[in-house]
């Protein structure tokens, strides 16, 4: 008789809540990626009213849309239950946006993709190209350097234009004061020689025949 009501006791004790599921990262639908937002509603000669839309995200009852001017660095927030939302933004930029889905239940929230579009403004003989997705190093990342010491960035660039004349890495030990490192490459990747045992941040920045330029995000990694 103990025996079974160890057993019970013990049953009991094991069979606690189902653990809280995390919400799932949303599946971004409009507007496209790397492509010129064709849906804009024109408000005014300086500003459009940009549709985003996504799918439904598991175990997720809202969201967030974040939308950064890439030229300007200004962001834009909107938070819904739905799966759509509008923002008025200023035309003739290049953007990027995401969405955060969120749950009542937990306070982990989950980053979608992050994509990017092109708001038309008045007719322009050229578009802005693209920042640079940085590929390798990755951001926060750990790497070893090849056998004579140096490392190859590889990172995508963009233009609706198709008009990219070169890029231009800059790297450096101080967020804030990156230098120059090599200018008019013309493919997207270079080679480096680094120091090891050594916190660095890079950037990369775009050049199109108009002489427009874009700037990437910054990305830090630790050599070995």
């Amino acid at each position: 008789m103990k025996k079974w009501a160890l057993f019970v006791i013990l049953l009991m004790g094991s069979c606690g809540p189902d653990p809280i599921p995390d919400p799932e990262g949303a599946n971004l639908v409009a507007p496209e990626n790397l492509n010129s937002c064709t849906t804009a509603s024109r408000i005014s000669s300086t500003e459009s009213q940009v549709d985003f839309q996504w799918n439904a995200a598991l175990y997720a009852d809202s969201y967030e849309v974040i939308v950064n001017n890439r030229i300007t660095k200004e962001q834009f927030n909107l938070s819904t239950n739905l799966l759509k939302g509008s923002l008025v933004l200023p035309s003739g930029a290049p953007y990027s946006w995401f969405v955060r889905s969120k749950s009542t239940l937990t306070p982990i929230i989950t980053n979608s993709e992050i994509w990017q579009f092109y708001l038309e403004g008045t007719p322009a003989e050229s578009y802005f190209p693209f920042p640079a997705t940085l590929l390798f190093p990755e951001h926060e990342s750990e790497i070893n350097l090849n056998y004579n010491g140096s490392v190859l960035f590889q990172w995508e660039g963009n233009d609706l234009d198709n008009d990219i004349v070169s890029y231009s890495v800059y790297l450096g030990t101080d967020f804030d004061q990156l230098e120059l490192m090599k200018e008019g490459i013309l493919i997207s990747q270079t080679s480096l020689d680094l120091n090891a045992n050594t916190l660095y941040f890079w950037q990369v920045v775009t050049l199109d025949q108009s002489q427009n330029q874009s700037f990437s995000e910054i990305f830090s990694f630790q050599t070995n």
